[in-house]
């Protein structure tokens, strides 16, 4: 358990904050041949123990839970668990493995499909411009710093090297990340990007963001839609500058 308390600055203070203390549970992993430790998803990662295996889990979406596997329990440095419904199939095209526990009172064809993804953690993506379709990748793969890994399997790039948004020429179905194709890339102008939803008769957005101080309601506001058709806007970074992708989403499967 972390408890509750101002900020921290540094792994060795952040370690302060669990309970039991994090030194018992690193001395515990090391003293016992097996052991699996559940952690907040917010870990930082100069706390996970020489060795180890660090995964991070989400549930449709939504980051719930980490675990670190310690000795003999240990298979790859990082690992990111998806579970979704939908159809059972990764980047690789390779079909994905039915949950360990079925959900209680879910009909067995909505019941969810595991898939994981798993690498080292530490390689960096390669950077190149924005491209046709961009993936916003799970943020279980985001957490175990397996962006790159994810961009190898679609062939993308960043267009930023601090934002994990990938960028290729095909769609590449993957429950790893959600896939949208871009129509236009603009610098970021309130003014532009009024007038061009405008023109397109954009009444609806959905607005997504990474790397950007922007705050989608407000902007929600300012852009004062009016139109019959729907878009999303993606606030982010390319290359440093900041920019707004008009996109639409690509059906799964």
């Amino acid at each position: 358990r972390r408890d509750a308390g101002p900020a921290r600055a540094g792994a060795s203070s952040t370690s302060n904050a669990y309970s039991p203390p994090w030194d018992f549970v690193t001395a515990l992993a090391e003293r016992v041949p097996r052991t699996v430790v559940k952690v907040a998803p917010g870990l930082d990662h100069a706390l996970i123990p020489a060795g180890a295996e660090a995964e991070w889990v989400s549930v449709g979406g939504d980051l719930v839970e980490a675990a670190l596997w310690c000795g003999q329990l240990a298979e790859v440095p990082r690992r990111a668990t998806v579970l979704k419904e939908g159809p059972p199939v990764n980047a690789f095209g390779i079909a994905g493995a039915p949950c360990n526990h079925p959900a209680d009172r879910q009909p067995i064809d909505r019941q969810p499909t595991c898939h994981q993804l798993t690498g080292s953690g530490g390689a960096e993506a390669a950077v190149g411009p924005v491209r046709r379709y961009v993936h916003d990748p799970d943020p279980a793969v985001v957490r175990a710093h397996l962006v790159a890994e994810l961009a190898g399997a679609l062939d993308a790039t960043l267009a930023d090297p601090t934002i994990a948004y990938l960028y290729a020429d095909a769609p590449g179905a993957t429950p790893f990340a959600r896939c949208l194709e871009v129509t236009d890339t603009l610098p970021f102008s309130l003014k532009r990007l009024r007038a061009l939803l405008r023109e397109r008769g954009v009444g609806r957005a959905e607005i997504l963001k990474r790397g950007s101080a922007l705050e989608p309601e407000r902007l929600r506001r300012d852009l004062r839609l009016a139109g019959p058709e729907a878009a999303s806007l993606v606030l982010t970074r390319v290359a440093g500058a900041p920019t707004v992708l008009v996109c639409h989403p690509v059906p799964a499967g």
